[in-house]
């Protein structure tokens, strides 16, 4: 089975197609969370405004784990008296079966409804899934199925969506998401979610181009958006045919941005891994990653804090890298493929031609 990286998700994960500007607290106002009492747990519903989890403390009456399990996801599905805010698991959205508990992992069945949610709505959803269902002993990632097929974000396991993502092959493994990968639980900003969409370089198959992949994540907004990009770089990608470029094992010792340039420090392992990925592409899938972020014009690589080293004895770091798409990896279109594609009409007033919204 293959696991989600916030995001996964993993997913988410998953990709969303417009940038919030920000997320609204929760009703715990920016104070820690209130603690759990032995049998308690945690259980979440969606602000008023769409954009943030809200949490709530619920005691089920079921004691087996079974029972645990369909109490909690009921809660999922309502929202406490007096409250604006929405269920995680919108009215509309249907489930199709009670969800099996196999080994660590709880399956969660939906009809084609659950292909029906905005992206935002089925990221926040499926972290509400993801976080409260994990508080249960033994069960470590939550897995979503649409008609009884695995469902990857994005589309329907049928074929299609009205973004014309592509969907997950029936025959895939079902991705695993765990709590954890939409909350960063330390401090205060435990309920406060914000959600973008990044633009990553990986590599391709032969290690030595870039290509360009979009994930959406929802993160804890106590962490910086290049921590997120780097932590996306080192999950690696989603899509089949592209390589990771940074190993698991590196360690991001820290990251911050000052006058536009981002400093990036690693971890010795850093020029100890190696990779079937050229050189050059490593440091630019960082430097173009990190790039695409308004916020940052260069960036300066350094190692357990010194930029007096070489990356594999060939770059030097003493330098501060710019923006290069020249590693790029151009999509192979014939002239002849192209003619033959079919000419979308004009878009008219009121139409939406791309998945932005």
């Amino acid at each position: 089975m293959k696991k989600t990286g916030s995001s996964a998700l993993r997913a988410a994960c998953l990709l969303l197609l417009f940038a919030l500007a920000g997320a609204v607290w929760g009703c715990s106002g920016g104070r820690q969370a209130e603690q759990l009492q032995e049998g308690q747990y945690y259980t979440y519903y969606v602000n008023q405004s769409g954009t943030a989890l809200v949490s709530r403390i619920y005691e089920p009456e079921a004691q087996d784990t079974e029972g645990i399990i369909a109490e909690l996801l009921e809660q999922c599905q309502t929202v406490p008296e007096g409250s604006d805010g929405q269920r995680a698991i919108p009215a509309n959205v249907v489930l199709s079966s009670q969800p099996r508990l196999e080994e660590n992992v709880v399956n969660i069945y939906f009809d084609i409804t659950y292909t029906l949610m905005d992206k935002v709505t089925e990221l926040l959803c499926r972290a509400a899934l993801a976080k409260t269902l994990t508080q249960v002993e033994g069960v470590d990632y939550i897995s979503i199925y649409v008609n009884e097929k695995p469902y990857g974000g994005g589309s329907s396991p049928d074929g299609e969506n009205e973004s014309g993502a592509e969907s997950q092959p029936a025959d895939s493994s079902p991705i695993l998401i765990s709590g954890s990968d939409f909350l960063d639980n330390t401090g205060d900003d435990t309920n406060r979610y914000l959600q973008a969409d990044l633009v990553l370089y990986f590599a391709n198959a032969e290690g030595n181009a870039l290509v360009m992949e979009t994930q959406s994540v929802l993160y804890p907004s106590n962490s910086s958006l290049e921590s997120v990009v780097l932590n996306q770089l080192l999950e690696g990608p989603l899509r089949e045919g592209s390589m990771a470029t940074i190993p698991t094992t590196v360690r991001v010792q820290g990251v911050t941005v000052r006058d536009g340039v981002c400093y990036v420090d690693f971890d010795s392992t850093f020029l100890e891994d190696t990779a079937n990925v050229t050189d050059a592409i490593v440091i630019y899938s960082i430097v173009d990653s990190l790039t695409e972020l308004t916020t940052i014009n260069q960036v300066q690589i350094t190692v357990n804090g010194s930029a007096d080293v070489s990356f594999r004895n060939n770059i030097s770091l003493s330098g501060r890298f710019e923006r290069e798409l020249s590693y790029l990896q151009q999509e192979e279109e014939t002239t002849e493929a192209a003619e033959t594609q079919p000419q979308p009409e004009p878009a008219t007033a009121g139409e939406t031609v791309s998945g932005n919204e």
